[in-house]
C-alpha cells in the first residue's frame, strides 16, 4: 500500500483533518438557509414555529455531546485513527439518513446520529493534527483546519441560495445530502495514513511509533535519524512522567499536584464553551434568519447577502492561519472579544433604531463579528486542549473541551429564534455582556500562554502551582527556551551563537531541564 512520508505524509493528514472539519462547518449551516422559511423543507416538516426550528437545528449539539462523551471514555482505547473512521461510518449513516427523512421524528434522529459522529470526530481531529505536528507547525495547521469550518459554512450557504428556486424535495434534500462527498473524501484518504507516534508509544508499540516518527520527520529517513531518537525519547520520558501513579483511574482528572490535571480539564472545557457563548452560533445557524428578522430583508436578500458575508468570513479565516503563531494564544483571545463586544453592541443599537441604512450598518456589524471571531475565537479552542493537556489525558481533555463547546451551542442554538423573537436587540446586549463580564476576565486570569511550545514541554507551566501559575508569571517559562529539535538540520544547528550538533543537543536539553526542576 502507498505510504507517503515526510511532507507529502504532512499535507494528507492535513487534508483529512481539514476535510472532517469542512463536514462540520457544513453541516452547521446547511440548515440555516432551510430553516424558518416557506419554502419545500417548511412544508415537508409541517411549516416549524420558532421552538420546533430550534429543535430540529440543535438535536444535532445533543448528538455531538454524546459522540464527545464516548471518545472521553474509549478514545484512548480507539486510538486517533481508528476514532475518526469510526465518527464518519457514523456521519455517513446519519447524512443518509437526513437525506431521505419524511418527518420530524425521522429528521430529529438522523441529525442526532450524524452529530453522535461529529462530536466524535471534532473530539479527535485536533489531537490527531497535534500529535502528528511540529511544535512550529501545530498552531497554523490546526488553524488551516479551523479556517476550513468557515469553508464548509460557506459552500453551504452558497448551496443553499443556488437551490432556493429549485420545486420539489431536491431543493433541500440535495444540500443536506451534499455532506456525503466529504465523508467519502475523508475515508478513503484514511487508508494512507498511520497512527500517531504518541498513542502508539503509549501502547507499548514503539518500533510501529519510531517508524512512523521517522515517515513524518522527512522521505527516507531511518528511525536510527537523531531527530527520530530524540523525539521518540521526548514522549517516553513524558509517558514515564505521566505514568508514576500507575494504570489511569478518573480520579486523576480531579487532582491537583504537579500535573495539575483538573486545572487543564478545566481550561480545555472553557476555553471551548467560550468559543460558543460569544454568540457566533446567532449568526452561524441563523444567519438569514437575523437579516430577515432583525434587520427587515426580503428572504431572497438575506440568502444573497449570507452568502456574500460568509465569503469575507472565510477570506478573514485565512488571515489567522498566519496570526495563530505570530502572536501569542491570548494576546488574539482578547483582540477576538474586543471586537465581538463593539460589533454585537453596534448591531443591537441599529436593530432597535430599525431604519433601512441601520439596517446597513448592522449587516456590516455582523460581518465585523465574524472577522473578529475569526482571529482568535475560531482556531484557539481547537488548539489549546491538544496543546495544554499531558498525553495520558490528551484524548478525554479534547472530549471533555467537545463537549463544553457542544452544550453550550445546544443551549444558545435551541434559544436563539425564542430570544430574537422576543427581545429582539436585547439577543446581541446578552452576548456582548457575556464576552465582557465572563469570558475576558477568565482568560485573563486562569489561561497560559502555551505558543509555540512543544507539547512534552508545556508541563513546565503548571509547575509553577496554584490556579493562576504559568499565567501572570514566568515561572515555568524555561520551555519557552528550548530548542525544537524537530526543525534542526541534519547535521548541526545553531544554539547561542555557537555551531552545535545533534548529538550535544539532547544531553544539553536534559542538563537544562534537570537545572529547571532543581530550581523548581
Amino acid at each position: 500500500m502507498f505510504k507517503p512520508s515526510g511532507k507529502l505524509l504532512t499535507a494528507v493528514i492535513t487534508i483529512i483533518c481539514s476535510t472532517a472539519f469542512c463536514l462540520f462547518g457544513y453541516d452547521q449551516g446547511v440548515l440555516s438557509g432551510l430553516i424558518g422559511a416557506d419554502n419545500q423543507f417548511g412544508q415537508d416538516f409541517g411549516h416549524p414555529d420558532a421552538n420546533t426550528q430550534g429543535l430540529i437545528v440543535s438535536v444535532y449539539q445533543l448528538g455531538n455531546v454524546g459522540g464527545s462523551i464516548l471518545i472521553f471514555f474509549f478514545g484512548d482505547r480507539l486510538g486517533r485513527k481508528k476514532s475518526i473512521l469510526w465518527a464518519t461510518i457514523i456521519m455517513l449513516i446519519g447524512a443518509i439518513l437526513q437525506t431521505a427523512s419524511v418527518n420530524r421524528g425521522m429528521i430529529y434522529a438522523a441529525r442526532i446520529i450524524t452529530g453522535f459522529g461529529n462530536g466524535a470526530n471534532t473530539s479527535t481531529v485536533p489531537v490527531y493534527q497535534a500529535e502528528t505536528s511540529t511544535a512550529k507547525q501545530r498552531g497554523q495547521l490546526i488553524a488551516i483546519d479551523s479556517c476550513i469550518i468557515i469553508f464548509g459554512i460557506l459552500v453551504a450557504y452558497w448551496m443553499d441560495y443556488g437551490c432556493a428556486n429549485i420545486s420539489g424535495p431536491a431543493q433541500w434534500r440535495f444540500p443536506v445530502g451534499f455532506q456525503i462527498v466529504f465523508i467519502i473524501i475523508i475515508l478513503v484518504l484514511l487508508l494512507f495514513v498511520p497512527e500517531t507516534p504518541r498513542f502508539l508509544h503509549a501502547q507499548g508499540r514503539h518500533d510501529e511509533a519510531e517508524e512512523v516518527t521517522a515517515r513524518l520527520v522527512g522521505k527516507s529517513v531511518a528511525t536510527s535519524d537523531p531527530r527520530v531518537r530524540e523525539l521518540s525519547k521526548d514522549i517516553l520520558d513524558a509517558l514515564a512522567l505521566e505514568s508514576v501513579g500507575g494504570p489511569f483511574r478518573f480520579r486523576e482528572l480531579l487532582q491537583g499536584g504537579k500535573l495539575q490535571n483538573f486545572r487543564r480539564m478545566c481550561i480545555s472545557f472553557a476555553s471551548n464553551a467560550f468559543q460558543q457563548l460569544g454568540g457566533i452560533c446567532v449568526i452561524t445557524y441563523y444567519l438569514p434568519k437575523v437579516l430577515v428578522e432583525s434587520i427587515g430583508m426580503t428572504r431572497s436578500l438575506a440568502l444573497l447577502i449570507s452568502g456574500v458575508i460568509t465569503t469575507e468570513y472565510f477570506l478573514a479565516s485565512l488571515v489567522q492561519i498566519w496570526l495563530v503563531d505570530k502572536f501569542n494564544r491570548r494576546t488574539l483571545m482578547f483582540i477576538s472579544s474586543a471586537g465581538e463586544i463593539i460589533t454585537m453592541i453596534i448591531l443591537a443599537i441599529t436593530t432597535w433604531q430599525g431604519s433601512s441604512p441601520a439596517g446597513i450598518v448592522g449587516a456590516i456589524m455582523i460581518a465585523m463579528y465574524n472577522t473578529f471571531y475569526a482571529f482568535g475565537w475560531l482556531p484557539i479552542p481547537f488548539i489549546l486542549p491538544a496543546e495544554v493537556c499531558t498525553l495520558r489525558v490528551r484524548a478525554k481533555g479534547a472530549a471533555l473541551a467537545s463537549v463544553g463547546a457542544w452544550i453550550i451551542e445546544f443551549m444558545v442554538v435551541q434559544l436563539t429564534p425564542i430570544m430574537v423573537q422576543n427581545i429582539h436587540w436585547g439577543t446581541y446586549i446578552l452576548f456582548a455582556a457575556l464576552n465582557l463580564v465572563i469570558i475576558v476576565p477568565t482568560v485573563y486570569f486562569f489561561f497560559p500562554e502555551i505558543a509555540n511550545m512543544r507539547l512534552e514541554d508545556v508541563d513546565h507551566l503548571f509547575e509553577s502551582g496554584g490556579i493562576t501559575g504559568g499565567v501572570l508569571n514566568k515561572g515555568g517559562r524555561l520551555a519557552d527556551r528550548r530548542r525544537d529539535i524537530e526543525v534542526a538540520n541534519h547535521g548541526q544547528v545553531e544554539s547561542n551563537g555557537q555551531v552545535e550538533s545533534k548529538s550535544d543537543i539532547g544531553s544539553r536539553l536534559e542538563r537544562e531541564m534537570y537545572e529547571h526542576e532543581e530550581k523548581v
